[in-house]
């Protein structure tokens, strides 16, 4: 019985590596751009008590490609999805600044073609900060009701 448990073990785990091998070389075979912002995103949610309020991908756009984002500001590609649409309770600082700009990305966006994690459900927003002198910039969502949350990247 043991023998069995082992090997059905071993099938899966080798179903996993296999599956995710597969997956990680269709990733980089895309635009190099694509590639750029997986590794330069992220995803975070807000849970609380086992039920996840929201779901947040980030990528920093200065990491991505710097020359077009040469602008003396910091600037991020933010797709939210907010569980029961409490998306306005939700209060975004980085390195404790309020944004200072804010625009929807719609599909037909250039910026749209590449998103890292897309989430079909996620409304989609280039939020741009003022630069700071840290070099560690940390993005977070605070909510009156639900357990902040915080990621961080490094500064470009």
């Amino acid at each position: 019985m043991n023998n069995i448990k082992n090997n059905i073990l071993i099938f899966g785990f080798s179903l996993l590596i296999a599956g995710c091998s597969q997956s990680a070389t269709s990733v980089f075979n895309k635009d190099p751009l694509y590639g750029q912002n997986l590794q330069y995103s992220k995803v975070i949610k807000s849970v609380e008590k086992e039920n996840v309020n929201a779901i947040i991908n980030i990528t920093y756009l200065n990491s991505v490609n710097p020359l077009q984002w040469d602008n003396n500001k910091q600037n991020f590609l933010i797709a939210t999805y907010v569980f029961e649409n409490n998306e306005k309770d939700f209060h975004l600082t980085m390195n404790e600044q309020k944004q200072i700009s804010s625009k929807r990305i719609r599909k037909n966006d250039p910026l749209y073609k590449n998103i890292a994690f897309e989430n079909k459900w996620a409304e989609y927003k280039l939020i741009t900060f003022d630069n700071v002198e840290d070099d560690d910039l940390t993005i977070q969502y605070t909510h009156p009701k639900f357990k902040t949350i915080s990621t961080q990247f490094i500064k470009e």
